[in-house]
Protein backbone atom coordinates (compact mmCIF):
# COMPACT_ATOMS: atom_id res chain seq x y z
CA UNK A 1 0.00 0.00 0.00
CA UNK A 2 1.39 3.23 -1.07
CA UNK A 3 1.98 6.02 1.22
CA UNK A 4 -0.36 8.78 1.89
CA UNK A 5 1.04 12.19 0.88
CA UNK A 6 0.49 15.93 2.24
CA UNK A 7 -2.57 17.44 1.64
CA UNK A 8 -2.58 20.83 4.04
CA UNK A 9 -0.04 23.00 3.74
CA UNK A 10 0.30 26.64 5.68
CA UNK A 11 2.62 29.13 5.37
CA UNK A 12 3.81 32.30 7.86
CA UNK A 13 5.88 34.76 6.49
CA UNK A 14 4.60 35.44 3.12
CA UNK A 15 6.77 38.37 2.22
CA UNK A 16 8.54 39.59 -0.66
CA UNK A 17 11.83 37.70 -0.49
CA UNK A 18 10.87 34.24 -0.50
CA UNK A 19 7.52 33.71 1.03
CA UNK A 20 5.39 35.04 -1.74
CA UNK A 21 7.50 33.24 -4.18
CA UNK A 22 6.41 29.50 -2.50
CA UNK A 23 2.90 30.48 -2.08
CA UNK A 24 2.75 31.11 -6.10
CA UNK A 25 4.71 27.68 -6.58
CA UNK A 26 2.03 25.92 -4.79
CA UNK A 27 -0.56 28.01 -6.76
CA UNK A 28 0.81 27.35 -9.80
CA UNK A 29 0.36 23.57 -9.66
CA UNK A 30 -3.17 23.89 -8.10
CA UNK A 31 -2.15 23.12 -4.21
CA UNK A 32 -4.28 24.78 -1.74
CA UNK A 33 -1.99 26.84 0.83
CA UNK A 34 -3.06 28.71 4.08
CA UNK A 35 -1.10 31.96 4.39
CA UNK A 36 -0.67 32.95 7.90
CA UNK A 37 -0.15 36.74 7.83
CA UNK A 38 0.83 39.32 11.14
CA UNK A 39 -2.66 41.21 11.64
CA UNK A 40 -1.02 44.50 10.92
CA UNK A 41 0.84 43.03 7.42
CA UNK A 42 0.56 44.32 3.92
CA UNK A 43 2.02 41.50 2.38
CA UNK A 44 -0.64 40.04 1.20
CA UNK A 45 -1.50 42.34 -1.08
CA UNK A 46 0.95 40.92 -3.55
CA UNK A 47 -1.01 37.82 -2.99
CA UNK A 48 -3.61 36.62 -6.01
CA UNK A 49 -6.73 38.16 -5.13
CA UNK A 50 -9.01 35.39 -6.99
CA UNK A 51 -7.46 32.04 -6.69
CA UNK A 52 -9.86 29.14 -5.28
CA UNK A 53 -6.30 27.38 -3.44
CA UNK A 54 -5.56 30.44 -1.61
CA UNK A 55 -7.17 31.52 1.88
CA UNK A 56 -5.45 34.30 4.12
CA UNK A 57 -5.99 34.49 8.00
CA UNK A 58 -4.16 36.81 10.29
CA UNK A 59 -2.79 35.60 13.75
CA UNK A 60 -0.70 37.09 16.13
CA UNK A 61 3.07 35.29 15.99
CA UNK A 62 3.67 35.65 19.26
CA UNK A 63 1.05 33.82 20.51
CA UNK A 64 1.39 29.61 20.35
CA UNK A 65 -1.87 29.47 21.11
CA UNK A 66 -3.28 31.88 18.62
CA UNK A 67 -1.35 30.05 16.09
CA UNK A 68 -1.90 26.32 16.75
CA UNK A 69 -6.09 27.26 17.11
CA UNK A 70 -5.46 28.27 13.34
CA UNK A 71 -3.48 25.18 12.60
CA UNK A 72 -6.04 22.86 13.99
CA UNK A 73 -9.01 24.54 12.31
CA UNK A 74 -7.46 24.12 9.27
CA UNK A 75 -6.30 20.75 9.48
CA UNK A 76 -2.80 21.68 8.38
CA UNK A 77 0.15 18.74 7.70
CA UNK A 78 2.96 21.24 6.22
CA UNK A 79 3.54 24.00 8.35
CA UNK A 80 6.06 26.32 6.33
CA UNK A 81 8.44 29.21 8.09
CA UNK A 82 9.89 32.19 5.67
CA UNK A 83 10.68 34.38 8.94
CA UNK A 84 13.52 36.77 8.36
CA UNK A 85 16.84 36.18 10.04
CA UNK A 86 17.64 40.13 9.77
CA UNK A 87 14.07 41.40 11.71
CA UNK A 88 14.28 38.30 14.40
CA UNK A 89 12.11 36.45 12.53
CA UNK A 90 14.10 33.09 13.38
CA UNK A 91 14.54 33.57 16.97
CA UNK A 92 10.46 33.46 17.16
CA UNK A 93 10.65 30.49 15.60
CA UNK A 94 10.06 28.32 18.74
CA UNK A 95 6.82 29.71 19.16
CA UNK A 96 5.56 28.55 15.68
CA UNK A 97 7.01 25.23 16.58
CA UNK A 98 4.94 25.43 19.95
CA UNK A 99 2.06 25.41 18.24
CA UNK A 100 2.67 23.21 15.31
CA UNK A 101 3.21 20.63 17.90
CA UNK A 102 0.48 21.35 20.17
CA UNK A 103 -1.83 21.27 16.50
CA UNK A 104 -0.65 18.40 15.61
CA UNK A 105 1.43 19.41 12.39
CA UNK A 106 3.35 16.75 10.68
CA UNK A 107 6.51 18.22 9.07
CA UNK A 108 7.98 21.74 9.80
CA UNK A 109 9.68 23.73 7.20
CA UNK A 110 12.26 26.56 9.08
CA UNK A 111 13.28 29.42 7.75
CA UNK A 112 16.25 28.23 6.58
CA UNK A 113 16.25 29.08 2.64
CA UNK A 114 20.19 29.75 1.76
CA UNK A 115 23.66 28.90 2.92
CA UNK A 116 24.18 26.37 6.60
CA UNK A 117 24.59 28.09 9.31
CA UNK A 118 27.27 28.46 11.77
CA UNK A 119 27.41 26.45 14.77
CA UNK A 120 28.65 28.31 17.51
CA UNK A 121 26.91 31.35 19.23
CA UNK A 122 27.63 34.24 17.64
CA UNK A 123 28.58 32.60 13.96
CA UNK A 124 26.88 33.31 10.98
CA UNK A 125 22.60 32.59 11.22
CA UNK A 126 23.46 30.62 14.78
CA UNK A 127 19.90 31.30 15.39
CA UNK A 128 18.84 28.88 12.84
CA UNK A 129 20.88 25.94 14.40
CA UNK A 130 19.44 26.78 18.13
CA UNK A 131 16.00 26.37 16.37
CA UNK A 132 16.81 22.77 14.78
CA UNK A 133 18.26 22.27 18.25
CA UNK A 134 14.65 22.89 19.71
CA UNK A 135 12.63 21.34 17.26
CA UNK A 136 14.25 18.19 17.89
CA UNK A 137 14.07 18.64 21.57
CA UNK A 138 9.98 19.06 21.18
CA UNK A 139 9.69 15.92 19.55
CA UNK A 140 9.12 18.16 15.76
CA UNK A 141 9.94 16.92 12.84
CA UNK A 142 11.90 19.17 10.26
CA UNK A 143 13.00 19.61 6.63
CA UNK A 144 15.90 22.35 6.36
CA UNK A 145 16.25 23.74 2.55
CA UNK A 146 19.30 24.84 1.84
CA UNK A 147 19.99 26.39 -1.26
CA UNK A 148 23.01 28.29 -0.82
CA UNK A 149 22.94 31.92 -2.26
CA UNK A 150 19.94 33.36 -4.02
CA UNK A 151 21.23 34.86 -7.10
CA UNK A 152 18.79 37.97 -6.69
CA UNK A 153 20.76 38.25 -2.95
CA UNK A 154 24.26 38.76 -4.38
CA UNK A 155 23.98 42.64 -6.16
CA UNK A 156 22.79 43.31 -1.97
CA UNK A 157 26.03 41.47 -0.90
CA UNK A 158 28.43 42.91 -3.09
CA UNK A 159 26.97 46.80 -2.29
CA UNK A 160 26.19 46.71 -6.27
CA UNK A 161 22.67 48.05 -5.39
CA UNK A 162 23.89 50.60 -3.20
CA UNK A 163 27.11 51.94 -4.98
CA UNK A 164 26.65 51.39 -8.29
CA UNK A 165 29.87 49.00 -8.20
CA UNK A 166 30.48 45.25 -7.61
CA UNK A 167 32.44 44.89 -4.31
CA UNK A 168 34.26 41.79 -3.86
CA UNK A 169 35.83 41.02 -0.14
CA UNK A 170 39.43 39.62 -1.11
CA UNK A 171 39.88 37.68 -3.95
CA UNK A 172 36.75 36.26 -4.73
CA UNK A 173 37.25 32.65 -5.85
CA UNK A 174 36.32 30.24 -3.93
CA UNK A 175 33.06 28.43 -5.25
CA UNK A 176 29.85 28.09 -4.27
CA UNK A 177 25.93 27.30 -4.40
CA UNK A 178 23.84 29.81 -5.89
CA UNK A 179 20.31 29.19 -6.78
CA UNK A 180 17.15 31.07 -7.85
CA UNK A 181 14.22 31.80 -5.40
CA UNK A 182 12.01 30.70 -8.11
CA UNK A 183 13.59 27.63 -8.20
CA UNK A 184 13.74 26.77 -4.46
CA UNK A 185 10.01 27.75 -4.26
CA UNK A 186 9.01 25.41 -7.08
CA UNK A 187 11.46 23.31 -5.34
CA UNK A 188 9.31 22.96 -2.03
CA UNK A 189 5.99 22.92 -3.41
CA UNK A 190 6.91 20.46 -5.58
CA UNK A 191 9.05 17.93 -2.83
CA UNK A 192 6.39 18.40 -0.84
CA UNK A 193 3.21 17.53 -2.52
CA UNK A 194 4.76 14.87 -4.51
CA UNK A 195 7.10 12.93 -1.95
CA UNK A 196 6.20 10.51 0.25
CA UNK A 197 6.56 11.97 3.83
CA UNK A 198 8.68 9.67 5.14
CA UNK A 199 11.38 11.07 3.14
CA UNK A 200 10.97 14.31 3.93
CA UNK A 201 10.57 13.60 7.94
CA UNK A 202 13.98 15.26 10.13
CA UNK A 203 15.76 15.28 6.35
CA UNK A 204 18.52 18.08 5.31
CA UNK A 205 18.17 18.96 1.60
CA UNK A 206 20.98 20.34 -0.48
CA UNK A 207 20.17 21.95 -4.43
CA UNK A 208 22.11 24.19 -6.05
CA UNK A 209 21.05 26.04 -9.16
CA UNK A 210 24.85 26.52 -10.47
CA UNK A 211 28.15 26.69 -8.58
CA UNK A 212 30.20 30.16 -9.65
CA UNK A 213 32.76 32.32 -7.90
CA UNK A 214 31.64 35.80 -6.92
CA UNK A 215 34.60 37.11 -9.33
CA UNK A 216 32.96 34.81 -11.90
CA UNK A 217 29.53 36.43 -11.70
CA UNK A 218 31.53 39.99 -11.15
CA UNK A 219 32.59 38.92 -14.88
CA UNK A 220 29.29 38.67 -15.90
CA UNK A 221 28.78 42.78 -15.25
CA UNK A 222 31.31 43.76 -17.71
CA UNK A 223 29.70 46.92 -19.59
CA UNK A 224 27.43 47.13 -16.91
CA UNK A 225 29.10 48.10 -13.86
CA UNK A 226 32.88 47.89 -12.35
CA UNK A 227 34.23 45.47 -10.15
CA UNK A 228 36.14 46.44 -7.20
CA UNK A 229 38.26 44.25 -5.17
CA UNK A 230 38.48 45.33 -1.32
CA UNK A 231 39.40 44.57 2.08
CA UNK A 232 35.98 45.30 3.11
CA UNK A 233 32.58 46.83 2.00
CA UNK A 234 32.46 50.86 2.10
CA UNK A 235 30.23 52.11 5.25
CA UNK A 236 29.17 55.34 3.64
CA UNK A 237 25.49 54.52 2.11
CA UNK A 238 25.79 50.62 2.34
CA UNK A 239 23.38 49.58 5.85
CA UNK A 240 25.19 46.74 7.95
CA UNK A 241 28.07 46.98 5.88
CA UNK A 242 29.86 45.23 8.35
CA UNK A 243 27.45 42.38 8.16
CA UNK A 244 28.29 42.08 4.66
CA UNK A 245 31.88 41.64 4.75
CA UNK A 246 31.33 39.20 7.20
CA UNK A 247 29.22 37.19 5.12
CA UNK A 248 31.31 37.76 1.85
CA UNK A 249 34.40 36.24 3.93
CA UNK A 250 32.54 33.21 4.95
CA UNK A 251 31.92 32.15 1.39
CA UNK A 252 35.49 32.85 0.77
CA UNK A 253 36.07 30.16 3.55
CA UNK A 254 33.72 27.98 1.69
CA UNK A 255 30.80 28.47 3.79
CA UNK A 256 28.47 29.37 0.43
CA UNK A 257 28.41 26.18 -0.36
CA UNK A 258 25.86 23.37 0.03
CA UNK A 259 28.56 20.71 0.37
CA UNK A 260 30.10 22.79 3.22
CA UNK A 261 30.33 20.81 6.44
CA UNK A 262 29.86 23.53 9.18
CA UNK A 263 31.53 20.89 11.75
CA UNK A 264 34.55 20.25 9.88
CA UNK A 265 34.54 23.09 8.06
CA UNK A 266 35.40 21.44 4.59
CA UNK A 267 33.26 21.57 1.62
CA UNK A 268 32.36 18.43 -0.02
CA UNK A 269 31.44 19.74 -3.60
CA UNK A 270 29.78 17.05 -5.21
CA UNK A 271 27.27 16.88 -2.56
CA UNK A 272 26.29 20.45 -2.89
CA UNK A 273 23.65 19.44 -5.57
CA UNK A 274 22.38 15.52 -4.53
CA UNK A 275 18.79 16.12 -3.75
CA UNK A 276 18.41 18.27 -7.07
CA UNK A 277 17.27 14.66 -8.83
CA UNK A 278 14.33 14.90 -6.54
CA UNK A 279 12.49 17.36 -8.47
CA UNK A 280 12.62 15.36 -12.10
CA UNK A 281 13.15 16.56 -16.08
CA UNK A 282 13.53 20.73 -14.03
CA UNK A 283 16.53 22.66 -15.66
CA UNK A 284 17.81 24.95 -13.60
CA UNK A 285 17.83 28.94 -14.07
CA UNK A 286 21.81 30.51 -14.47
CA UNK A 287 23.27 33.31 -12.56
CA UNK A 288 22.65 34.88 -16.09
CA UNK A 289 18.81 33.78 -16.44
CA UNK A 290 17.96 35.19 -13.05
CA UNK A 291 20.10 38.37 -12.92
CA UNK A 292 19.14 39.26 -16.59
CA UNK A 293 23.29 39.40 -17.51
Amino acid sequence: MSEQLFKSFAIIGAGPNTGVHIVKAFLAIGAPILVIARPASTNVAALPADDPNLTVVRADYTSASEISTVLREHKVDVLISTVTLVFGGVVGQNVLADAAKEAGVKLFVPSEFGIKPQLAKGGLAFQKTDFAVYAKSIGLPTLRVFNGLFYEFVPWLTALADTGKFHIVNKGETPGSFTAVSDVAGYVAHILTTRPPSRLLDVEIQIEGQRATLSEIGALYKGRAPVVHCDALPTEGVVNAHFRTFFQKHVEAGGGSCGWNPVTESDDPESASRDNSLWEGHRWLTVSEALGL
